[in-house]
């Protein structure tokens, strides 16, 4: 039996700033094949050295820290998005492991060809950049919204940042979103509930769905 596609790609899409456009993706999965794995699969670990860097082609990655026994989700990158390029530019061992949220196809760039690439293609080198200012600047806002928002506005953020100011349905569980900003499902239940209750989202089950990103924006930089 065929297995089945990945899921789709939520809503948000930026082209003049996602780092990696489809054409260009599609350029590094003829060079370099494109591995498709299951949700839950590990594909860096916290403390190892990088073995590759991965390009997101479909699917969901999220970025998980270890403290203690407990794995916490730090960051979720989506198509277009890259992961273990950070550590393997710094020298250092991965500060975080790399799971695969939900089915996804990733072109895994070796090491060696990772800077191979990098001496040969300005254009390579261009869009890495555009990813680490892009991950750089989400963590600042993201922050800023943890040490100067209520909770409202913290969840608020993190849902715009996965609707990318637009309307569309955010793939994230509640404990995800918890975890994120490092609060509890219950107290982000009620959160979401109130925004709901003003008419920025729509909750179902299992389901969590941008309409009002004017409001919700709204909601973020209110009183700041």
């Amino acid at each position: 039996m065929p297995a089945p596609p990945e899921r789709p790609t939520r809503g948000r899409s930026h082209p003049a700033r996602d780092p990696f456009a489809s054409d260009e993706i599609a350029g590094l999965g003829r060079l370099l094949g494109v591995e498709r794995v299951d949700a839950g699969t590990p594909l860096l670990r916290q403390g190892e050295p990088v073995g590759h860097v991965g390009v997101i082609v479909a699917g969901d990655v999220e970025l998980r820290k270890r403290h203690g026994r407990q794995q916490v989700v730090v960051q979720v990158l989506h198509p277009g998005e890259v992961y273990g390029d950070t550590a393997l530019l710094c020298g250092v061992p991965m500060p975080q492991s790399a799971r695969a949220q939900t089915r996804a196809a990733i072109v895994q760039i070796p090491p060696e060809v990772f800077w191979r690439l990098v001496e040969q293609r300005p254009e390579l080198c261009r869009r890495l950049l555009v990813s680490l200012a892009t991950r750089l600047e989400r963590s600042q806002r993201r922050l800023h919204a943890v040490t100067s928002g209520d909770l409202g506005q913290q969840v608020a953020s993190v849902l715009l940042d996965e609707a990318g100011d637009t309307a569309g349905e955010v793939r994230l569980t509640q404990a995800t979103i918890a975890q994120l900003i490092g609060s509890t499902r219950p107290s982000v239940n009620r959160a979401l509930k109130q925004l709901a209750t003003a008419g920025h989202l729509e909750l179902g089950y299992g389901r969590l769905e941008v309409v009002d990103p004017v409001g919700l924006r709204g909601v973020v930089d209110c009183c700041r």
